[in-house]
C-alpha cells in the first residue's frame, strides 16, 4: 500500500523504531508504523509529510500492523513553512 501520510511523532528507542501518523486520505487516532532504524533513521528525522509505501503484518483477525518498506521524505513542518514565506 502507497500513501502519503502526516508522521506527528517518530520513536527510535526500540529496536524497530515507530511513527505516530495520520493519512491525508483517512485520519485515525491512534495509527502507527514501525520502521527498520539502519534502513528509514536518515529518512524519518522529524514530523512531517512522507511518501511511504507499507505491509500489513498482522495475522488474519488481528488489529493492522503496520511497516514501512519504502519511505521519502517530502518535507519537515519546518521545511514545509520555509517554502510558503517566500510566497
Amino acid at each position: 500500500m502507497k500513501e502519503i501520510i502526516v508522521v506527528l511523532a517518530i520513536s527510535t528507542k526500540k529496536p524497530k523504531g515507530w511513527v505516530k501518523v495520520a493519512t491525508l486520505r483517512d485520519s485515525w487516532g491512534d495509527l502507527g508504523m514501525h520502521f527498520d532504524k539502519v534502513k528509514f533513521s536518515a529518512v524519518f528525522t522529524a514530523p512531517g509529510l512522507y511518501d511511504v509505501e507499507v505491509i500489513n503484518n498482522a495475522a488474519f483477525g488481528q488489529n493492522a500492523q503496520y511497516e514501512v518498506t519504502q519511505a521519502r521524505k517530502i518535507g519537515t513542518f519546518e521545511e514545509l513553512i520555509e517554502m510558503t514565506k517566500g510566497k
